[in-house]
């Protein structure tokens, strides 16, 4: 969630230095020093934006990771049920186990 405010906070930098620029560069003073503050904070506003977007996208990468991990595990556990199941109710299999027994 904290990337989410960063990209927020990103967005609302981004937008605030174009309005800035905006006025920097239509003002009648041509406002040099306005427009160097705007473009300043375009750049810190682009490096945070794009900082949050990498994180997001690694995040989702590591999810998708953990994810077909846990696919796996689960399919492998009912594999493993499904086999102790089929060993323990098959008559064939408890008739061996008991003739097995008798021998001994």
């Amino acid at each position: 969630m904290a990337q989410i405010a960063e990209q927020e906070t990103a967005r609302q930098l981004i937008s605030e230095a174009s309005q800035k620029l905006s006025e920097a560069v239509q003002g009648k003073a041509n406002n040099l020093q306005g427009a160097k503050v705007a473009q300043a904070m375009l750049s810190v506003g682009n490096e945070k934006l794009t900082a949050c977007t990498k994180q997001l996208a690694d995040i989702k990468r590591e999810k998708e990771k953990i994810e077909e991990k846990l696919k796996k595990r689960v399919a492998n556990k009912k594999r493993t049920a499904d086999i102790v199941e089929l060993t323990t109710s098959d008559p064939a299999a408890k008739k061996t186990k008991t003739s097995l027994k008798l021998k001994h």
